[in-house]
């Protein structure tokens, strides 16, 4: 294996663990610049030869292709230029595909800048008409199902959207089913061990909480040792073989809203804003869907299970120039621990599946003893 070779590999370990843990509204390269502290730049200023997306901030660049590629059903090469391995020509207007997809693009742009009266806060997207296809299909696949569009069905359509319940119901519901105020403030630490699993292998991790916002991740790489990211109360730090620092406020932001996750009540009061909008299926079992702006670019869903009332999903849709950007928290396995419900799986997809990964809880303790100093950032090399 080449050196630079061996380089990129060891790169790569680092981005992937950079996503694993800052996974709160932000796509893969967005971390980057987070962790960088560097200004997330228009992509024009970085990128060679762009002609549509101008505005776009450069971290949401490769997240809006892998949308692209994913709506068409292609991998990059279908419009750009490859001179083999990792060397792209991403400026190249060579390929004919490029130069439709551009006016694709900007079809799309005008559409949804031209018709927000009538898409009623909805959007149109690559996938809205090619659905993992290049050729879009303009014609229905007979024989058709048949139509809802009768007496009986337009009467159970009607009754099921007036039988919504109100935000507040459904989150004292949700409160409710994982056990209650009360026993979780009994919970003053909970220990969660097991494996994350994704396309780059399976690896153990360990993550402490202790009340009330003490959090630390501890994380073990085959051939790259332990890395931790920790919140002390008051510093949030990061411990690898590489570095050894404290975090930006960037990224102890992103720290906090991945020690969220972890929490007995995830949601514990409707954000500004929030409405119930429809009522979805996921898995076969449908889920009330809970709806707000979490910032101005970002739309963030929740899903409750209707009979249980349990958290089963979390999408976040980050808005760009083009297209939306879906990040999507799956919480499955719940168990009883302690009086409470707690997820034993939790599953992260994204738009570009390398990112996407498990993590698969083998065991959760509750009121174990962790002394405060193990949430402290560590001194010198220790």
């Amino acid at each position: 294996m080449t050196r630079k070779k061996i380089s990129y590999g060891v790169c790569l370990v680092w981005l992937v663990l950079a996503f694993w843990l800052l996974i709160a509204n932000r796509t893969a390269t967005g971390i980057v610049e987070a962790q960088s502290n560097s200004p997330d730049k228009p992509v024009e200023q970085v990128r060679k030869n762009i002609q549509v997306l101008k505005g776009l901030p450069a971290s949401q660049l490769f997240p809006v292709m892998n949308f692209v590629s994913a709506s068409l059903g292609v991998r990059c090469n279908y419009c750009h230029v490859n001179n083999g391995g990792d060397n792209w020509v991403w400026e190249s207007d060579e390929k004919q595909t490029k130069r439709t997809a551009r006016r694709m693009m900007q079809m799309v742009i005008d559409l949804n800048k031209n018709n927000q009266t009538d898409f009623r806060g909805s959007r149109v997207t690559c996938y809205t008409c090619h659905r993992g296809q290049t050729e879009p299909q303009n014609l229905p696949t007979l024989p058709l199902t048949p139509s809802k569009n009768t007496a009986d069905g337009i009467a159970r359509q009607s009754k099921k959207a007036d039988s919504l319940p109100t935000v507040r119901q459904v989150l004292d519901k949700y409160v409710v089913a994982v056990g209650g105020q009360a026993k979780a403030a009994k919970l003053k630490t909970r220990v969660l061990k097991g494996i994350r699993e994704s396309s780059q292998g399976n690896w153990s991790l360990e993550i402490d909480v202790k009340q009330p916002d003490k959090f630390l991740v501890s994380i073990t790489v085959p051939q790259q040792g332990i890395i931790y990211q920790g919140f002390s109360g008051t510093t949030g730090w990061l411990k690898n073989t590489r570095e050894h620092r404290a975090m930006s406020a960037n990224e102890l932001a992103l720290l906090k809203q991945t020690a969220e996750l972890y929490e007995v009540i995830k949601v514990k009061e409707p954000s500004p804003g929030m409405k119930i909008t429809a009522i979805e299926k996921i898995g076969g079992r449908e889920s009330y869907v809970l709806e707000s702006a979490a910032a101005p670019d970002i739309v963030e869903k929740l899903y409750f299970d209707v009979q249980t009332g349990l958290l089963v999903r979390k999408l976040t849709l980050t808005n760009t120039v083009l297209l939306p950007i879906p990040e999507q928290i799956d919480f499955e396995d719940y168990r009883e621990v302690d009086g409470v419900k707690l997820p034993f799986v939790i599953r992260i997809s994204n738009i570009d599946p390398f990112f996407n990964s498990t993590r698969r809880f083998t065991e959760i303790k509750h009121n174990v003893p962790v002394d405060d100093a193990k949430f402290d950032i560590p001194v010198g090399g220790k």
